[in-house]
C-alpha cells in the first residue's frame, strides 16, 4: 500500500479514540505516530499491560500486535486464560508469544489461519485500528489479573 494512504487511514483512526473513551477504559495512548501505536491498559488489581501495534502498511495488511510491560519491555508472566487470544508460546514464524485473533497480523500468517485472510475483516466494523484495540482490551480484561 502507499505509505501516504497508510498514513491518513492511520491518522484517520488514531481521530477516532477521543480522551473520554481513553480515560473511561483506563488506556493512555503513549506512542502515536505512524507506523507505531502504543496503548497502555490500566485497572485496579489488574497487572498493566501495554499493547504495541506496528501499523506499517496500514489497512492493506493487519498491524503486527505484541504485549509488552507498561515500560514497553518484555512481559515477566504472559496474560493467560480468557478467550485464548493471548498464547504464551512461541509463534511459529515470529517466535514471541503473540496475540492470536483476527485483525493481528501474527494470526494471519500463523499456519493454522492462512486461509482466513485479513481481506474478509479489514472493511468490517470493529477491524480499524480503535476496534482492534477494544478486542485486545476486552479480552485482557477477560484474563487472570
Amino acid at each position: 500500500m502507499n505509505r501516504q494512504a497508510s498514513l491518513a487511514l492511520f491518522e484517520r483512526d488514531i481521530r477516532s479514540l477521543p480522551s473520554k473513551l481513553l480515560e473511561a477504559r483506563g488506556w493512555s495512548m503513549v506512542a502515536s505516530e505512524f507506523p507505531r501505536l502504543d496503548v497502555a491498559f490500566r485497572r485496579d488489581g489488574r497487572i498493566p499491560m501495554l499493547l504495541r501495534l506496528n501499523c506499517e502498511d496500514w489497512n492493506s495488511r493487519p498491524p503486527s500486535m505484541a504485549v509488552l510491560a507498561e515500560s514497553g519491555g518484555p512481559l515477566t508472566r504472559f496474560p493467560t486464560g480468557g478467550g485464548g487470544q493471548f498464547h504464551s508460546s512461541a509463534h511459529p514464524v515470529t517466535r514471541v508469544p503473540f496475540i492470536c485473533m483476527p485483525g493481528s497480523l501474527e494470526y494471519h500468517i500463523h499456519p493454522s489461519h492462512t486461509v482466513d485472510s485479513w481481506d474478509n475483516y479489514r472493511d468490517r466494523p470493529g477491524y480499524d485500528l480503535g476496534g482492534l484495540v477494544t478486542q485486545v482490551w476486552r479480552a485482557w480484561l477477560k484474563v487472570a489479573p
